[in-house]
């Protein structure tokens, strides 16, 4: 058997279908196909059933599929770890995390930290949706949820807070509301509800039996933040977002006062190697550094 055929299938496996983990690889779905037709062959078992454009792995494809991660496990702990200068910082580093923490708050961040590390490759993935660090999507995830199975350690980051806001564009128009028991009547800005990622995002709730509609939608937070700035609707924003923002105002701010919090994970098999440990190191010293700017009023 061939390691490299190994590893193909590991990734179809993975994404389930042929497209998707010759995209992820950089080759071309022919060689994806033709590697794996040479491994069900080499081991005398059909890995694989195409159902139209669907890949379905079969009993004895998911067992190998387990076995390769078991191998994969002990590549990334015993042997990646061997060839590391722990002098120097060198590798890439993938950190999956929500769009607003990525794009708001950790892109300037990362970029400077491979700045200072000339070898450090790092790759920022910031949308909202949720990250696998068992399927190696990425090496670090930040998430809204702590994680609660699989083989990571994890740790709360911080937690932050939001208000809801507003701006005097809006209020010109529409009014500015005085209670929350004048909320239904306004103009929302918030998520999807069917493409929430996470019930941490889900604010239609802002007091006892007062339930708010979004009506300007998206699954983007930066997109909603621009929506309440330019004054087409109210929102409930994260207090980080809004530094620099002088148009967006707080509303109610005795009434509503909402937090979460963001964890910070990575998977065992990688999180002693030099160039993560430095990397997520980094992360938690400037968010833990920034405390008042995520927990501010």
């Amino acid at each position: 058997m061939d390691w490299d055929d190994l590893r193909i299938y590991l990734q179809l496996a993975r994404s389930g279908q042929m497209t998707a983990a010759a995209k992820a690889l950089t080759i071309d779905d022919s060689t994806v196909g033709r590697r794996i037709a040479r491994l069900e062959k080499s081991i005398g078992l059909t890995l694989v059933e195409r159902a139209g454009r669907r890949t379905v792995i079969t009993e004895h494809g998911r067992r190998l599929a387990e076995t390769i991660e078991e191998l994969e496990s002990l590549i990334l702990r015993k042997v990646t770890g061997l060839a590391e200068d722990q002098t120097v910082v060198a590798g890439r580093v993938r950190v999956g995390a929500p769009e607003g923490f990525g794009v708001g708050y950790l892109a300037r961040r990362l970029a400077l930290l491979s700045a200072q590390h000339p070898h450090l490759e790092t790759e920022l993935v910031a949308l909202p949706r949720v990250y696998s660090l068992a399927a190696r999507e990425v090496d670090i995830a930040i998430t809204l949820d702590r994680p609660t199975a699989g083989q990571v350690t994890s740790q709360k980051l911080t937690d932050y807070t939001l208000n809801l806001y507003g701006s005097e564009a809006y209020f010109e128009r529409r009014g500015r509301p005085k209670s929350i028991g004048d909320l239904p009547g306004h103009v929302f800005s918030g998520y999807i509800p069917e493409l929430l990622f996470t019930e941490e995002l889900n604010f239609s709730k802002l007091g006892e039996d007062i339930e708010v509609i979004p009506v300007v939608r998206s699954t983007s937070v930066m997109a909603q933040v621009d929506a309440v700035e330019c004054g087409a609707a109210i929102g409930v924003l994260p207090t980080y977002l809004t530094r620099g923002r002088p148009f967006l105002k707080v509303l109610l701010a005795e009434k509503i006062r909402l937090s979460r919090s963001y964890w910070i994970s990575v998977h065992e098999d990688v999180r002693r190697l030099h160039r993560i440990r430095i990397v997520l190191d980094a992360i938690v010293a400037s968010v833990r550094a920034d405390k008042r700017v995520f927990l501010r009023r």
